[in-house]
C-alpha cells in the first residue's frame, strides 16, 4: 500500500512538473508576442518604476531634491538597465519617455532609455486631491487613445496609475503593460515582467 501511495505521489509530482513546464513555455511565447508587437511601433508602454526599498514617507515629493524621496535601490538600478537592454536587444523603436516627477520614475527612464521627461499628470493619485487624480487619469487615457506614431511611447509611473488603466490590481516594480490604441479606446496586448536575475 505504501508503494502504491508513493507511486501516486510520484505520478502527481511528474504531472505538476509537466504543467509548470508548459506554463513557462506559454509565458515565454506570450512575451515574445508582446515584443513582436512593440517592434511594429505605435504602442504605449505603461511601466512601473523599478525596485525601491519601501519605507515610510514613500509618497513624499520634494521637487528637485531626490535625497528626500524614496529612490531606486541597487536592485532597481540593475532592473532598469535590464529593461533598457531588453528593448535594445528586441530592436524596439522609442519615441518619448514620459515619467512621473518622482526621482524613482525619472531615474528608471534615464537608466533604461537614456532620457526621460517628467510630467505632472503621471503622479500617483494618493498624493493628489480626488478631482486632480481624476483629471490626471483622463489625461493618461487621452494620451493612450490618441497616440499615433511609428515609434512607441513609454510612460513610467506608479502601480495605482497603471492599475486604473489596465484594471489589474497588482503591478510589480519593473513590470510593464503594452497597449494598442484603436481609435476611441485601446487594447491591452500583454504584460512583460522583468524580475530579478
Amino acid at each position: 500500500m505504501l508503494t502504491t501511495l508513493n507511486s501516486r505521489i510520484a505520478t502527481l509530482l511528474l504531472c505538476l512538473a509537466f504543467l509548470l513546464l508548459i506554463s513557462a513555455g506559454w509565458a515565454i511565447a506570450d512575451e515574445e508576442r508582446v515584443w513582436a508587437a512593440l517592434k511594429q511601433g505605435g504602442k504605449v508602454v505603461l511601466l512601473r518604476h523599478t525596485h525601491v526599498d519601501m519605507r515610510e514617507g514613500i509618497g513624499h515629493l520634494a521637487t528637485g531634491n531626490c535625497a528626500e524621496e524614496v529612490n531606486l535601490s541597487s536592485r532597481g538600478v540593475e532592473q532598469a538597465k535590464r529593461i533598457g537592454e531588453a528593448f535594445r536587444t528586441h530592436g524596439i523603436p522609442l519615441g518619448e519617455v514620459l515619467t512621473s516627477p518622482y526621482c524613482r520614475c525619472i531615474d528608471t527612464g534615464r537608466l533604461a532609455f537614456g532620457y526621460a521627461t517628467p510630467v505632472q499628470y503621471l503622479m500617483p493619485p494618493g498624493v493628489l486631491s480626488d478631482s486632480q487624480a481624476k483629471l490626471n487619469r483622463e489625461h493618461v487615457l487621452q494620451d493612450v487613445r490618441n497616440y499615433r506614431s511609428s515609434s512607441n511611447l513609454v510612460m513610467i509611473t506608479h502601480d495605482l496609475n497603471i492599475s486604473d488603466v489596465v484594471l489589474e490590481p497588482s503591478i510589480a516594480m519593473g513590470d510593464f503593460f503594452v497597449l494598442q490604441p484603436n481609435g476611441a479606446d485601446f487594447d491591452v496586448i500583454g504584460k512583460i515582467q522583468v524580475g530579478d536575475k
